[in-house]
């Protein structure tokens, strides 16, 4: 049976903040449907590796006023006080719900939560599944969806805001597996579909389909975006590759030492200053590694099962006698579309939350352990209220001219000869903003980022599938994507 061309809330995104929403929009008694553009599994959510941050003890190590300093000062003071105290206060809540709802976070032999310390946080504040934690996350939040009745329409493309008079009327998709453009009508659109730093492909942690469609389409519809000067560089990803090695192996004691053996900083700093540091040493001549060979063999195999399997898989490294050579790499924007305290956004009867949203929890910088719980906690927020607005609206109606420029705009890339290679094209956008809108940037060097932008957009005229196919066609969406202007 094919999806319904009516729901009552729409959700584009199917990572912990957009399953999130959809799952309280579907408990408060509406019909919802999940967009994703591929499988679930490919959310940033659920490569997030680390852990969740949450207060749990209220002994005098940590508190719920401490976490809320830890995060202001690790957004250097940009961020929005107010929200930040009401996550940081739900934070323990929100884990005993994930608790409910199945996730087996690590425990120690009385049953009591671990949690490991990360960069920023003044205490051990960190719960974590071993480092898979956003993967555990992200299946029992999925499966707890479907059992409730939430439509998952994997590999559904979102494209673009579906307006009648002005107002939201629904959205229209590209199904992957028959390159077809469909309109589905809604009454409420909750925008989680992620960030972008896909887009520095070769140096980004993401997979290339974190490319920011869900926030191009809110700038496509004249909503406000903010702050999208702020992307996180995350420090110890894999040299050759950009595979994040996940800061719980610092938490758990791994060290960052050049050729020479030495260590060289503070291996729990923010992920900004690290990134610094790092990217300093190096343009010194020297490399930078993660050293585990201090650390317990049964250790790393309990809790770091994933960062041993995919240096041996990815770089042919035993990580407990080899060192790991790493370099900091795109990992997490900051930026997003501008929503107001309860996730709306400018345009009424839409709201955001997760990556592609800016909360102002994270300010300039995002401490590691708050995605996750960022996500959840405004995630909620954004299914209540699009359920709230959907109870006090009808549908209204599709108009389907704006149907027919999809199609035919996906006529045009399907039916055209390919002058350019989009993969090329991509890396290539990813080698120029990396070297020049990376860790360290000047005006002269944004400048230079932009020309070559402005060199790429002259060239999407003759950008178009290779690959003729119309049944799962991997070559359309990228194209689509890449298409910078009409």
């Amino acid at each position: 049976m094919g999806p319904k061309m009516l729901y009552d809330v729409i959700v584009v995104g199917s990572g912990i903040s957009g399953l999130y929403a959809a799952l309280y929009a579907k408990r408060a008694g509406f019909n919802v449907a999940v967009l994703t553009k591929s499988n679930p599994f490919r959310s940033n959510s659920a490569v997030a590796s680390g852990g969740f941050n949450a207060v749990i003890s209220m002994a005098e190590f940590d508190s719920v006023s401490r976490h809320v300093r830890d995060t202001v000062e690790g957004s250097d003071g940009l961020s929005h006080l107010q929200n930040i105290e009401k996550m940081c206060q739900e934070a323990p809540n929100i884990v005993d719900e994930l608790r409910e709802m199945g996730v087996n976070f690590d425990v120690d032999e009385e049953g009591n939560l671990q949690q490991r310390p990360f960069g920023g946080a003044s205490a051990n504040r960190t719960c974590y599944i071993a480092d898979r934690t956003g993967a555990s996350i992200v299946q029992t939040l999925l499966l707890t969806c479907r059992n409730e009745g939430v439509h998952i329409l994997s590999n559904h493309k979102f494209l673009n805001i579906v307006k009648y008079k002005g107002k939201l009327s629904g959205v229209t998709v590209l199904r992957r597996h028959n390159t077809q453009v469909a309109a589905l009508a809604c009454k409420a659109l909750v925008l989680a579909g992620g960030g972008y730093a896909g887009i520095y492909r070769g140096h980004s942690t993401n997979s290339q389909e974190s490319s920011g469609d869900v926030i191009a389409a809110a700038l496509r519809a004249n909503m406000r975006l903010s702050n999208m000067e702020f992307v996180q560089f995350h420090p110890t990803t894999l040299a050759k590759t950009g595979a994040l090695i996940s800061e719980a192996a610092r938490g758990e004691g791994a060290y960052l030492v050049d050729e020479t053996g030495k260590r060289f900083t503070d291996e729990l700093q923010t992920r900004d200053k690290l990134s610094r540091e790092i990217t300093s040493h190096m343009l010194k001549g020297h490399k930078v590694y993660l050293d585990f060979r201090h650390l317990d063999e049964k250790m790393i195999d309990e809790k770091l099962p994933s960062a041993r399997k995919m240096a041996l898989n990815a770089a042919g490294i035993d990580i407990t006698k080899e060192l790991l050579e790493i370099t900091p790499s795109a990992h997490y924007t900051i930026g997003g579309i501008w929503t107001r305290e309860d996730t709306s956004t400018d345009m009424p009867y839409v709201f955001a939350c997760g990556e592609c949203a800016v909360t102002g929890v994270h300010g300039a910088n995002r401490l590691g352990g708050n995605s996750l719980l960022e996500g959840a906690f405004f995630g909620r927020m954004a299914g209540l209220e699009a359920a709230r607005v959907a109870l006090k609206r009808d549908f209204q109606p599709i108009d389907y001219a704006d149907v027919d420029k999809e199609m035919r705009r996906v006529e045009v890339i399907m039916e055209g000869e390919s002058r350019f290679n989009i993969n090329s094209m991509r890396k290539n956008l990813g080698e120029s903003l990396f070297r020049h809108a990376g860790v360290y940037r000047t005006e002269e060097s944004l400048s230079t980022a932009l020309e070559y932008i402005h060199y790429l957009m002259k060239r999407n005229y003759g950008l178009h599938c290779v690959n003729k196919e119309r049944h799962n066609n991997v070559n359309c969406l990228p194209s689509w994507s890449f298409k910078m202007r009409w």
